[in-house]
């Protein structure tokens, strides 16, 4: 009985290596199409690969290799056909053309070479263009997981990397800008070399080439002219940065302390990056560490009217008089600063909610009456003082909108109609 029972078991085997081989040469012959594959050729070889999967556990090195080659095919066909699934069929794909790769790895090689050759380039080109014309039409987090694929066929092109996180910032997607930042981090990416460009003759335009050697042929080929060798700076500073700057606006307090101190040996003069730091040590109210900070900032550029408007902004919701003071620091420097005006203007109004809020609250007894006009005069004071600044700001910039609208109601609250009717006139 256990002879034939080895027996049967050995026919089935067969019969099942006989399947998985026609299947195989089903799959085959679709792929090897040359005319462009028809709806039903797809489903056609969806189906083929879902039948002979569950077969792959008893398949021969060569067979399973050859079946993640079709499936892989699969992917990237369903990938190009249906934009709205192409991250997760891309991911497939990859790993389907991974695995061929690993298991020829110590044996005939028969779709290694075009894998590695053909598919996997042309499989970064199409992730790369479908990210460009993403982020044009501003779908900005589809923008990022399309260069993060680019960037699974080939890990060492840290750029693609560095523009999923760029996009993802766009997309405010700061979880996936974060992750995307720290890798690029780790890798030691800089960003740093020389770039090759010429100027292309005909329209002028400026192309890059990735070497030396492709941009000398290609000028001497007469198509090209001006060749230039640039040095492209460190963004080094800038990736740290940047996963400071996220940790703090996620509110991870620690990591964002830590992170700001490996930007600020990065970028040891950016301003920006130490204004943002204070505002971390503002929120957690270390006032000697913001303090700390904020003069060495202004220590640094005591001429740069950015830098003090921005300690205005800082410094307006906790210590109003230290706002003001930065704010009439910025237009010191420069006058125009258009800005600095506007913000001084609703600083002035930074009452005006809570005492519009009692007016309101009023009944109309003779006390309440009395309580409304010494609350009006009040409100009237904070629009008085408030004027000057939006008036000034309309003179630099005459048609600006935002400006006009806080002089319009200023007007009206203040009674001053031809004023008020005047502004609303130039509302657009």
């Amino acid at each position: 009985m256990k002879i034939k029972y080895a027996i049967a078991a050995s026919l089935l085997l067969s019969i099942g290596a006989y399947a998985q081989k026609e299947e195989l040469k089903a799959l085959k012959k679709i792929d090897n199409k040359e005319s462009q594959l028809t709806a039903d050729d797809i489903t056609e070889f969806k189906r083929l690969l879902t039948e002979v999967e569950p077969k792959m556990a008893n398949a021969t090195t060569e067979q399973q290799a050859e079946y993640n080659y079709y499936k892989g095919n699969y992917s990237f066909v369903e990938m190009m056909m249906n934009p709205a699934s192409a991250n997760s069929n891309f991911s497939q794909a990859i790993d389907s053309f991974n695995k061929v790769i690993e298991l020829e790895k110590n044996g005939k090689k028969k779709y290694t070479e075009e894998i590695q050759r053909d598919i996997l380039p042309e499989m970064k080109t199409a992730a790369v263009t479908m990210a460009q014309q993403l982020g044009e039409n501003k779908m900005y987090k589809e923008s990022a997981r399309a260069y993060a694929a680019a960037y699974k066929v080939d890990p060492k092109d840290h750029i693609l990397l560095y523009n999923a996180a760029a996009a993802s910032v766009n997309a405010q997607d700061w979880d996936n800008a974060l992750k995307y930042y720290l890798e690029l981090d780790k890798t030691g990416f800089t960003n740093e070399g020389i770039v090759y460009t010429a100027k292309k003759k005909g329209n002028g335009s400026v192309e890059g080439f990735p070497n030396k050697e492709t941009r000398d042929i290609a000028v001497r080929s007469g198509e090209y002219i001006l060749p230039k060798d640039e040095k492209s700076p460190s963004i080094k500073g800038e990736i740290v940065k940047n996963i400071a700057l996220i940790y703090n606006m996620k509110g991870d307090t620690e990591k964002a302390k830590a992170a700001f101190v490996n930007a600020r040996k990065a970028n040891p003069d950016d301003t920006g990056l130490i204004i943002s730091e204070a505002e971390l040590y503002l929120k957690t109210k270390d006032m000697a560490k913001y303090k700390e900070l904020i003069t060495e900032a202004t220590q640094k550029s005591p001429n740069d009217a950015v830098l003090f408007f921005n300690l205005g902004v800082v410094s307006a919701d906790t210590d109003t008089d230290e706002a003001i003071k930065y704010y009439k620091k910025a237009l010191e420097i420069n006058p125009n600063y258009i800005d600095a005006y506007i913000n001084l203007g609703i600083l002035m109004l930074k009452d005006e909610k809570k005492i519009v809020d009692e007016m309101n609250s009023l009944g109309a007894s003779a006390k309440d009456n009395q309580r409304y006009d010494i609350l009006k005069n009040q409100r009237n004071s904070l629009y008085n003082k408030a004027l000057p600044y939006f008036e000034n700001a309309h003179k630099i910039d005459p048609d600006n909108q935002d400006v006009i609208s806080l002089l319009a109601n200023v007007y009206q609250a203040l009674d001053r109609q031809a004023d008020y009717k005047a502004m609303k006139a130039k509302l657009k």
